[in-house]
């Protein structure tokens, strides 16, 4: 069995190192090694990785469920069942039973199975409200005439204008303006 750290932060302003001393001081608690981090802010490359390495009964450590990304979960759900990876989440105390019985059977199966789909739901609603806070915030601003939204690059547009009165087609200023 070997333990493979999944770290992810939402944001680019987030960090994704930070919980690395805990996951390897969690795994030190069991007496067990992490055989490797995947790190990354975003895009999910690190996690298709993660699992692409892994064996059966290899174990998935995370922070904190909310860690794996809400897109795609039944696609994500199917892959680690059919990989046959464990979950463990540091934060989830019922997820360690692999790490005290040492093996690996139909009841940590199934509370994998059941931390996913908990996850799926846990990530929509968290997505869900910030969305709605967001929203919020957008109107509170309109109403104190504060909310400007985007405002459009001026210097772009009349770049734009320029290029296409002097002939030149859409890709070029592309490639000019870049």
């Amino acid at each position: 069995m070997l333990i493979r750290a999944y770290l992810r932060a939402s944001t680019t302003e987030q960090d994704a190192q930070r919980a690395k001393e805990e996951l390897k001081a969690f795994g030190a608690k069991f007496d067990h090694r992490i055989a490797g981090y995947y790190i990354e802010n975003q895009s999910g490359t690190k996690l298709n990785k993660l699992i692409e390495d892994s064996e059966a009964g290899d174990v998935l450590l995370i922070d904190r469920l909310t860690r794996l990304p809400w897109g795609e979960w039944k696609a994500l759900k199917a892959r680690i069942m059919e990989k046959g990876l464990v979950i463990v989440v540091a934060d989830q105390p019922m997820t360690h039973t692999v790490f005290t019985s040492g093996e690996q059977n139909s009841i940590t199966l199934a509370l994998t199975e059941f931390m996913l789909d908990l996850g799926a739901a846990m990530a929509r609603d968290d997505y869900e409200t910030r969305h709605k806070r967001q929203a919020q915030g957008i109107e509170k601003a309109k109403a104190a005439g504060k909310y400007r939204g985007r405002q459009p690059n001026l210097t772009l547009h009349h770049y734009m204008l320029d290029q296409l009165t002097l002939g030149h087609s859409y890709s070029q200023i592309q490639e000019n303006w870049l």
